[in-house]
């Protein structure tokens, strides 16, 4: 009796070391899954793309809301055949969102503007001259227009101390990721200004004609990223793109 006891409690506490084993595995899998996917190291996947539908064009909506959305977008991904890891992360609040392997940027972009999403990412593999894969480059698109380029993914100890702006697989306490889109120490192209952003200066009539579309669009950020109506991560949209205008500004100058 005392054997068969015994026995019973050895079986229960393996299969518990065993489910958390498997819990272990399949967190560690789906980060590093995505790593591999992002750095281009799966042969299978040569373009990405990250799409939400939730808080369409900045307006923060409901939980539901968005979950109801987010529901419609995977639909048509799966209409047309994509595949797709469920994410999340925080953007000046919760977000769902997912990854998508092999979209074309096209899709990617009618994705964007059928949810009535303010930007997108995309990213494509590259191969140097032998075939070899060299890892992706990631594009953060407003509308259809390519805004910026990276060419890394950050997931170190720095990213996982973050409390905010980040991505990170769905388990409960899963790893973060970043494509530091807006940080100048990942700049793939050097612009030919380096100092900091400044405001608007002072123009002649000919320079303010001139540029009359660039000012225009920088004083229409600066009011965007002042809303308060909007999603903490439609403000740092805006606010971080006014920050290339305002330098392109400057340069023209």
């Amino acid at each position: 009796m005392l054997a068969r006891v015994t026995l019973f409690a050895q079986n229960k506490m393996n299969k518990k070391t065993s489910t958390n084993w498997k819990k272990f595995l399949i967190k560690e899998s789906g980060f590093n899954r995505i790593i591999d996917i992002l750095s281009g190291g799966v042969p299978s996947v040569d373009s990405v793309a990250f799409l939400t539908a939730g808080n369409p064009m900045g307006e923060p909506l409901p939980l539901k809301v968005n979950k109801s959305l987010n529901l419609k977008l995977a639909q048509w991904l799966r209409d047309r055949g994509l595949g797709f890891i469920r994410i999340r992360g925080s953007f000046g609040g919760p977000e769902k969102s997912f990854i998508v392997n092999n979209i074309t940027k096209d899709e990617t972009i009618a994705a964007g503007i059928k949810f009535d999403q303010e930007a997108v990412i995309w990213g494509e593999k590259n191969f140097d001259e032998d075939g070899d894969p060299l890892g992706f480059t990631f594009y953060y698109i407003e509308g259809d227009k390519i805004v910026q380029t990276r060419d890394i993914t950050l997931s170190d100890e720095s990213v996982q101390s973050r409390e905010d702006f980040y991505s990170q697989e769905r388990q409960s306490a899963g790893r973060k990721f970043v494509i530091p889109f807006f940080d100048e120490q990942y700049e793939i192209v050097i612009s030919k200004e380096s100092s900091d952003y400044v405001d608007i200066p002072v123009l002649s009539d000919l320079q303010a004609s001139t540029n009359k579309d660039l000012i225009d669009e920088i004083r229409d950020r600066s009011r965007k990223s002042l809303e308060e109506n909007r999603t903490p991560k439609s403000r740092w949209h805006h606010r971080q793109i006014l920050k290339m205008r305002l330098k392109e500004l400057k340069n023209n100058l």
